[in-house]
């Protein structure tokens, strides 16, 4: 495993293997970037349902055991921790042996890791800023499934989930491989999706949208890059700012301005636990906005 330093950890997300109670008897659950985040949400959600919970991300082992693993043994739930780099092959593949080996199978894969990448034109971008992102942000995702959809269809069932983004449905200025790599997730689910089904796996996108800091954290980034100054409190005044396109609770957001809880990890956290069900079962190849109501 390569040596990553400490910006790079606290900028990925990282890789998860779970088992949710979403079915009678107990089931096994792999997701990505459960060290914090959406990540896990969904790693507690579903041990909270009783599932058993292998977490995978690029922070130490200990730290994952002393933080999420220990919050989920807490909520009486079962927890094995892997340090995994989930672009590399080797590592994934290992981590999704061990799993099997300690859990029995497993039913559901949560793929969501995830990195921003530059943010720049891609005439300043190098090869390698490129590869990284789209390494971290698809081939993750490729990774596992190829991994662990041998074990679905062996037994005949399984369940895909895989997170993109809003970004994945529409552009995001000098973000191209972050945009570009989204939006592969979306087309790699929906072509896995027809090619799966008939072993009784479901393989469905979750699409987050953007939440205050985080949009504040990449609007700064460009203004950086462009050399141009920013304001934070012009940003986060139109940030919560009337939104067109916006629909809360039921209604059109556009006289009374965004409400602005773009939707965040619990909410996706929910969309994941029911596409896990079984009531679930005639969905897939779909991808779903968890985005504050937010319309892509």
């Amino acid at each position: 495993m390569r040596i990553i330093d400490a910006q790079e950890v606290a900028a990925r997300l990282t890789y998860d293997i779970a088992v949710p109670l979403v079915r009678d008897a107990v089931t096994d659950v792999a997701i990505t970037a459960a060290g914090r985040g959406h990540g896990e949400a969904v790693a507690r959600r579903f041990a909270k349902e009783g599932a058993s919970v292998a977490i995978c991300d690029l922070i130490p082992v200990e730290v994952l055991e002393g933080t999420v693993g220990q919050q989920i043994r807490a909520d009486g739930g079962q927890a094995l921790c892997f340090q995994t780099d989930v672009a590399q092959e080797d590592p994934v593949k290992q981590m999704v042996q061990q799993t099997i080996d300690r859990f029995g199978t497993i039913d559901i894969l949560a793929n969501v890791v995830g990195i921003a990448g530059p943010t720049k034109d891609v005439w300043d971008m190098s090869l390698s800023e490129w590869q990284e992102t789209i390494a971290v942000n698809l081939d993750s995702v490729f990774l596992g499934c190829k991994y662990v959809l041998p074990e679905m269809i062996r037994k005949g069932y399984g369940r895909v989930i895989n997170f993109s983004s809003g970004t994945g449905k529409q552009p995001l200025s000098h973000r191209t491989p972050y945009a570009a790599s989204k939006m592969a997730v979306i087309g790699f689910t929906r072509t896995l999706a027809a090619d799966v089904g008939r072993y009784g796996i479901t393989v469905n996108a979750i699409c987050p949208g953007g939440h205050e800091e985080r949009s504040l954290e990449l609007a700064r980034g460009r203004a950086e890059y462009s050399d141009e100054a920013f304001d934070e409190e012009a940003f986060r005044l139109g940030f919560r700012a009337t939104h067109d396109n916006a629909v809360i609770a039921g209604r059109w957001c556009a006289d009374e301005g965004f409400t602005n809880k773009a939707g965040g990890p619990e909410d996706a956290a929910t969309i994941a636990l029911f596409l896990a069900s079984d009531e679930a079962g005639n969905f897939t190849g779909q991808d779903i906005n968890s985005g504050g109501g937010v319309m892509w």
